[in-house]
């Protein structure tokens, strides 16, 4: 209803302040003046329906968007309220109220009319035309016209302006009740039956829209909202109670099953699963539980294996432990007739090798001192320069601060023996061994300039050495038994890695015919332990 209305004051204030209307307005009389003059007032109104405007001028001109033959707009110079629009203020905009259609077309269908008019002023704020605005009655009732209540429009005077009984507007709504004050909300009797009475007030005009809604209504209409407001709470808690049980049984079974396996696994089996799946916490739970089962599994076959390969080692080492003290005893009894010959220099050659036999064979240490390592390397270069035709110098340079570390034994002499078959075939040279701390790791190097490794060697022995724990594991379990590889390269490395996993580094720098230099990196801090 405002928004009806508001249109109407639209399109006073348009035309109000249309500079180029207006001065077309008080131009000097032309037919085509007069002709753009109702195009432009056909165009304000063509997307509002059932609205006409009428421009009144002072010198008896006048323009609308109707034809002539409906209605002389000169007539409503006749009627009582124009005397009051001449003055009013140009800013004011004169709610006439309802008024008979005065367009003839119209009448039959369309009654009455609801009219706002307003005055135009130039620029001295002189008054030189008037504009009425009219819009039918049926515009504002068909808006309430699909509601079961009686709705009326009224104005300040509480005359009705519109309603869908076409006779009674004109008529005073309180003498249709029968009551000389009625305030909102308020129960009243219309026609012998109890109405509730309510009143909103409009934006313009004092105008007021009134309902009347029989009070029996209202109250089967509460009652019907009262019941189906009683059911639909017993369907909401039905439904409630059905989508909780559903729910429990959704998270609380997954749960179930889990605490079945637990109970399982507790027993010792350990093959079976849940096969517990989902996005949620507990589908994340099943199916880490699960990799939890698989991965004890994994972890029992590598320590299964591991003891094998153990076992395995021992069983190897035990067969070369042939009655190694009377082995020694030879080698100490040839020893000391060399000695009493003065052959000091063969003597220390035995002396040499009874040391490095008695090292790698009675001892069943797996790991020894950084000293001890040394000296066994020590004694295992003096053997093989007598019998190397190009003796090879050594150099050995270590903190003595490190030479009670613990490392694991023969982890020098398969280098240096690598060294001395493929670097110093051919020539004489150098072995330097380098021992250094690094944070909590050991650095040892063993560097050489002899032969060096060649590409194709060397791209075998990267590739070799990108294996970890568990691959160089497998690999000898799809061998059926346990064996280190034969280079003296794989053999320290394997070990080492067996013993370590990835906390063991092992790098290869070599440059054909300039050497090469082979550095293990070990961890310090739990080799004991290991």
């Amino acid at each position: 209803m405002n928004k009806v209305i508001e249109e109407m004051v639209a399109v006073s204030n348009t035309i109000q302040f249309d500079s180029e209307l207006k001065s077309s307005l008080q131009g000097k009389s032309d037919p085509l003046l007069s002709k753009l003059v109702t195009t432009q007032l056909e165009q304000l109104v063509s997307d509002k329906p059932n609205m006409q405007l009428t421009l009144l001028m002072e010198d008896g001109r006048y323009f609308s968007d109707y034809s002539y033959y409906e209605f002389e707009p000169s007539n409503f110079r006749e009627q009582s309220w124009f005397k009051d629009l001449s003055q009013t203020s140009a800013l004011d905009t004169l709610f006439l109220g309802v008024q008979p259609n005065y367009l003839k077309s119209q009448v039959a269908e369309n009654p009455y009319v609801i009219m706002t008019a307003r005055v135009l002023t130039d620029n001295s704020s002189r008054p030189f035309a008037y504009l009425i605005v009219s819009r039918t009655e049926n515009t504002f009732s068909d808006i309430y016209d699909k509601f079961s209540e009686e709705i009326f429009l009224l104005d300040n005077n509480s005359q009705i302006l519109s309603y869908r009984d076409k006779g009674c507007i004109g008529d005073n709504f309180l003498d249709l009740i029968k009551k000389g004050v009625v305030e909102s909300p308020e129960i009243i009797s219309l026609k012998g039956k109890t109405h509730l009475y309510v009143s909103i007030p409009l934006r313009h005009a004092g105008w007021n829209l009134v309902s009347l809604a029989p009070y029996e209504q209202l109250t089967d209409k509460l009652n019907n909202i009262s019941r189906s407001g009683l059911v639909l709470q017993v369907l909401f808690v039905v439904g409630f109670i059905i989508i909780l049980t559903y729910l429990l049984q959704k998270f609380t079974k997954p749960i179930q099953v889990l605490g079945e396996v637990a109970l399982k696994v507790e027993a010792g089996d350990i093959e079976v699963r849940s096969n517990i799946r989902g996005r949620d916490e507990v589908g994340r739970l099943g199916r880490a539980f699960d990799e939890m089962l698989d991965r004890i599994i994994q972890m029992l076959e590598q320590v299964k294996l591991e003891q094998q390969l153990k076992r395995k080692a021992e069983i190897d080492m035990l067969h070369a432990q042939i009655h190694p003290h009377f082995l020694f005893n030879v080698l100490s009894s040839v020893r000391l007739k060399l000695l009493m010959k003065d052959d000091h220099q063969n003597a220390e050659l035995v002396g040499s090798l009874s040391t490095l036999l008695r090292s790698t064979v009675s001892s069943q240490q797996e790991f020894v001192s950084l000293l001890a390592e040394i000296d066994m390397a020590k004694q295992y270069m003096d053997l093989m320069n007598f019998t190397m035709r190009h003796p090879v110098v050594f150099h050995i340079d270590v903190n003595s601060e490190l030479l009670l570390e613990t490392v694991p034994r023969f982890i020098l002499q398969p280098i240096i023996e690598n060294a001395y078959k493929h670097g110093f075939s051919r020539k004489s040279g150098c072995i330097t061994i380098n021992v250094e701390k690094f944070g909590d790791n050991l650095l040892i190097s063993v560097k050489d300039n002899g032969l060096g490794i060649d590409s194709e060697t060397m791209s075998i022995l990267q590739e070799r050495l990108l294996l970890n724990k568990k691959q160089i594991i497998e690999e000898s379990a799809h061998n059926g038994s346990y064996k280190i590889s034969g280079i003296g390269l794989f053999n320290v490395y394997e070990r080492l890695k067996l013993i370590y996993g990835d906390r063991f580094q092992m790098t290869i720098q070599s440059v054909y015919n300039q050497g090469a230099n082979i550095v293990l990196t070990l961890p310090i801090s739990t080799m004991e332990n290991e």
